[in-house]
């Protein structure tokens, strides 16, 4: 892994390389991380080697207009991505800590919402990576972290750190190796969750797991599970003449055999209203 970031982010990638090594370690895998001073030092990296980037080190160039920063930036990332080697773009922290200029504070935000915008295009432009730090910190808060763009602190480099080793497992080991051990490598460093970070989201009732490997995917089912809903719908769907009655009044009866006739008569009711409400 060859890494360009700022000063402060480099405690942060340190971490990263910990987390990968032990997950790496049961593969066979060995790993080394080294630190570059200049962006144009990038593309110069061994041929094997991931590329990961931050934007941090352009928050502060204030001096330069964002257009002529942009195009810099993109000239960068189109020489780097031609490359074909994995390149992993990390999202600014979009908090100025309460020690900075307060004249600059705006200005800095500006800055870093457009920095994030453009690591966006830059991905779907030339085909980089982006880990999104922005959105993991923000789901924390800077309050909690006691950090803020710069990701300075014990709390901020551990959790940035967790963040970049899960990216890199995602999207930078294709060439290294196979689907199942890039599985049995994220586990490992999946549960050395820092404890700051958020748990993993819980998959709602109407999301469903198809496939396996990477075919797999995760579709959603859209029911209303509001039964007076239902019963309205039906209704609508006779009166517009889209639905035979007769296939109408059997899931009715399937409704009354299913529930009983007081609450089925009341959804019917509430149904009915519902209907000619909508019209």
């Amino acid at each position: 892994m060859t890494a360009f970031v700022s000063d402060s982010e480099q405690p942060a990638v340190a971490c990263a390389a910990d987390f990968l090594t032990e997950g790496l370690r049961q593969e066979g895998t060995p790993l080394s991380c080294t630190m570059v001073a200049s962006m144009d030092d990038l593309p110069g990296a061994p041929a094997d080697s991931i590329r990961l980037s931050s934007l941090v080190p352009w928050v502060e160039t204030l001096d330069t207009p964002w257009p002529v920063l942009e195009q810099q930036i993109r000239q960068h990332y189109a020489t780097l991505c031609a490359g074909g080697a994995p390149v992993l773009i990390a999202t600014v922290f979009r908090h100025v800590g309460p020690q900075a200029d307060p004249d600059r504070s705006d200005v800095l935000l500006v800055r870093i919402r457009r920095l994030n915008l453009l690591a966006a295009e830059l991905s779907r432009e030339y085909g980089a990576f982006v880990i999104d730090l922005d959105r993991i910190f923000a789901d924390i808060g800077a309050l909690r972290l006691e950090t803020d763009y710069r990701l300075d602190g014990a709390a901020a480099r551990e959790l940035a750190g967790h963040a970049v080793a899960l990216g890199i497992v995602d999207n930078g080991l294709d060439a290294v190796l196979p689907y199942e051990a890039q599985e049995r490598v994220k586990a490992v460093i999946a549960a050395r969750r820092p404890a700051t970070r958020p748990p993993p989201e819980i998959t709602p009732r109407n999301m469903v797991t198809m496939g396996k490997g990477r075919r797999r995917q995760v579709v959603s089912t859209i029911t209303d599970t509001d039964q007076e809903n239902q019963v309205g719908r039906l209704i609508r769907l006779v009166m517009k003449r889209q639905m035979d009655p007769a296939q109408a009044m059997e899931k009715l009866v399937h409704a009354v055999r299913k529930r009983g006739v007081q609450e089925s008569l009341g959804l019917l009711t509430t149904g009915v209203i519902r209907a000619f409400g909508a019209r």
